[in-house]
């Protein structure tokens, strides 16, 4: 049956009645504000306490996992680096030998110019004797 302000009024009512104002006033102050039904034995508060210890352990053990988890993700991050690393070399090789083929291209290049400056010029001397040719005959 759980206490309610009529009855623990009426309960200090009697109270004082019976012991005295200043014992009845003494003896409600260490009862209860809202009944026993609320007031926690050591007992629960150990069994609690051990409760939340145990679902501390459990968040722990969850915690434990992630970070081996983060730890074999980062080792993982870690060997594809590795991997770009090696890409990356092999990219500066491949920009060495594009490199010297542009040299080759360039050096080709000049050379055909030559060649074509060379050829005109030739073409030209041919075409003004041949026309030197023509104009002297009769």
């Amino acid at each position: 049956m759980s206490m309610t302000e009529a009855r623990r009024t009426e309960m200090h009512i009697g109270l004082r009645e019976s012991l005295g104002p200043r014992v009845a006033d003494s003896l409600m102050e260490h009862l209860p504000p809202s009944g026993w039904d609320d007031v926690a034995r050591q007992s629960e508060m150990v069994l609690r306490f051990d409760m939340a210890q145990i679902q501390f352990d459990m968040i722990d053990r969850r915690f434990e996992e992630i970070d081996r988890r983060f730890e074999e993700v980062n080792r993982r991050f870690e060997e594809v680096d590795k991997r770009f690393e090696e890409v990356d070399k092999r990219f500066d090789g491949v920009d060495k030998r594009f490199d010297g083929v542009d040299k080759r291209f360039d050096a080709i290049d000049s050379r055909m110019r030559f060649m074509i400056g060379t050829t005109l010029t030739i073409g030209l001397a041919l075409f003004g004797l041949q026309v030197q040719i023509l104009l002297s005959l009769p």
